[in-house]
């Protein structure tokens, strides 16, 4: 197998998106998980009918009811320990769906229950929410046969995963779900005894008035049930991991700062034996909590005492941005040399539950890449051609730019106009957009140092969180700014083992519907503007001098 990364944690088989299609799985990626997941025949088989059921039906969908996005190739997480992993975890951002093994038992689910869940998956990653999930995607059910229901209902009914109710109450929900209009796809044939669900072109009938707020508070209850029981499971403390825990921090005293949301330090290794605060925040913490803290400290300590160790004169790299942000998976302290670890970080229930797979992986990509950007602040990672050469290079992106703004569809230039003046005040919009890529180079050159350090692991999370649809974060007047900033995140993909970026780029991110399909862009041109972006990004080195034993990208 060429990667190890996708068996990196024990607690979930992962399928990476380059291996996926909308027929399936490839055959080098059943063979592995035979092999190294010990899957049968069945369980790939299953999960390779609903592969199809879902990419056939979510494209139909989104193609004809025109509020969904068509579907997308995303990394397949398949979860073998139901009680190991908090549900509704984003592992890897929302690069990747996430599955149950039992959720593929060939006897006790079925095909259209895991199609099902793809879609809910994919809806939920779209919108940033899953509340309403179910309702928008009624339009699933218009067209399923009497038996497909049913093998739906009663795959639900036998699955094991820990958010299996709320998946009962959506096929309880199915005999109005089917009952609901739809503008394009089922129009009524007298709206005024509807109400429309906005956004969606959904039509609710007057008899089915309050059933659409019932079922979303019936998720809503079942998602807040399934994490109160996730988190009980995990609450449990016997002490001794915790005494274990002080008397390591004394001990080892590794380099870093436990923080909390207000900033302020709770452990700090220059006051090692100093652990009351810390053991008051930590008290009610579950034992396996505590272990996962401690081992994400370990991660922290040995990647910082290893770069720090390669580095030949420690005291010449400069403090920290005294702006730096002080939250992430870890981050450098604005006011000393040392990484911060904040204990009640948003979003990842430090004190509650586990790190989910691949979140210590990133943990140790993102330490690496706070190093990398103190060593890019002391100047270690330069450009490596001259002033004329730079300005040459940025005005050959610059100008590709300009030309494409110049040859926008109409829809899209009058969606822009605005955004083109505000760009256009003291130069081009397409110098403005090369600023505006230019501000992003330090992460660049960070990441350039970084990928040294970090094993496979790190690197391919670090890619694939990065790697993802930023479609939520632009509108319409600024799809420019979002086109800068696919083709500077095109770059991580250089640090990957992905064979072939570009595809992967393509069909993980809607690019080609933000791009392609809206006329903005060809290939052709595309591959000038990835050019002329390359060669800023590939316009700098790393110092070797400055480094002992700087390891090779392996």
């Amino acid at each position: 197998m060429p990667s190890t990364f996708p068996f990196h944690d024990p607690r979930l088989d992962l399928i990476p998106a380059e291996h996926l299609a909308a027929d399936g799985i490839d055959e080098d990626w059943t063979d592995a998980l035979r092999a190294r997941g010990g899957w049968s025949d069945g369980h790939i088989a299953t999960l390779e009918a609903a592969i199809e059921l879902y990419w056939d039906r979510y494209d139909d969908l989104a193609e004809k009811a025109g509020y969904l996005s068509p579907p997308r190739l995303r990394s397949i997480g398949v979860i073998r320990d139901p009680e190991s992993v908090r549900p509704y975890a984003q592992i890897l951002n929302e690069s990747t769906s996430t599955l149950y093994l039992q959720d593929l038992h060939p006897e006790l689910s079925h095909p259209e229950f895991v199609a099902y869940l793809l879609a809910f998956g994919e809806r939920a990653a779209e919108t940033g929410e899953m509340l309403k999930v179910a309702v928008h995607l009624a339009p699933w059910w218009f067209d399923r046969s009497e038996e497909e229901c049913a093998a739906f209902a009663n795959a639900a009914q036998s699955a094991t995963r820990p958010d299996a109710r709320l998946y009962r109450a959506i096929a309880n929900a199915l005999p109005w779900l089917r009952r609901l209009r739809h503008r394009r796809l089922r129009p009524a044939r007298k709206s005024s005894g509807y109400r429309e669900i906005p956004g969606t072109g959904l039509l609710v009938p007057r008899a089915n008035e309050g059933d659409p707020d019932e079922l979303i508070g019936q998720i809503q209850r079942s998602a807040t049930d399934t994490l109160r029981s996730f988190h009980s499971k995990h609450g449990s403390s016997t002490g001794g991991p915790h005494d274990e825990f002080l008397e390591w921090l004394a001990d080892a005293k590794p380099a870093v700062l436990i923080t909390d949301a207000r900033e302020r330090v709770l452990w700090d290794p220059e006051k090692a034996a100093a652990c009351g605060t810390l053991h008051a925040r930590i008290a009610s913490c579950g034992d396996e909590v505590v272990t996962s803290i401690r081992e994400d400290l370990q991660c922290i300590d040995e990647r910082s005492r290893r770069f720090l160790a390669s580095v030949r004169d420690v005291a010449s790299l400069p403090l920290p941005d005294g702006d730096a942000a002080q939250s992430g998976y870890s981050f450098l302290h604005r006011t000393r040399r040392i990484i911060g670890y904040n204990l009640d970080e948003p979003g990842i229930e430090r004190r509650e539950v586990p790190a989910i797979p691949y979140a210590r992986a990133m943990l140790g990509a993102r330490t690496l890449h706070e190093w990398g950007h103190l060593a890019v602040d002391a100047g270690w990672v330069p450009r490596d051609v001259d002033g004329a050469l730079w300005d040459e290079l940025r005005q050959a992106l610059a100008a590709q730019l300009d030309e494409l703004i110049r040859s926008l569809p109409k829809a899209t230039a009058t969606a822009v106009k605005q955004d083109i003046a505000d760009l256009s005040v003291s130069t081009s919009a397409g110098e403005a957009l090369v600023d505006i890529f230019e501000r992003r180079l330090p992460d660049y050159q960070a990441n350039l140092l970084a990928a040294r350090y970090q094993n496979e692991a790190e690197r391919e999370a670090y890619v694939r969180q990065n790697i993802r649809p930023v479609r939520r974060e632009y509108d319409a007047s600024r799809v420019l700014r979002m086109l800068v900033r696919y083709l500077y995140e095109m770059q991580y993909l250089g640090f990957s083992r992905v064979e072939d970026p570009r595809a992967y780029f393509f069909e993980t991110t809607w690019f080609e519907s933000d791009f392609f399909d809206t006329g903005i862009l060809d290939e052709e041109r595309l591959d000038l503007l990835a050019t002329a972006a390359h060669r800023l990004c590939d316009a700098h080195r790393i110092e070797t001098e400055r480094f002992v034993g700087l390891p090779d990208l392996g």
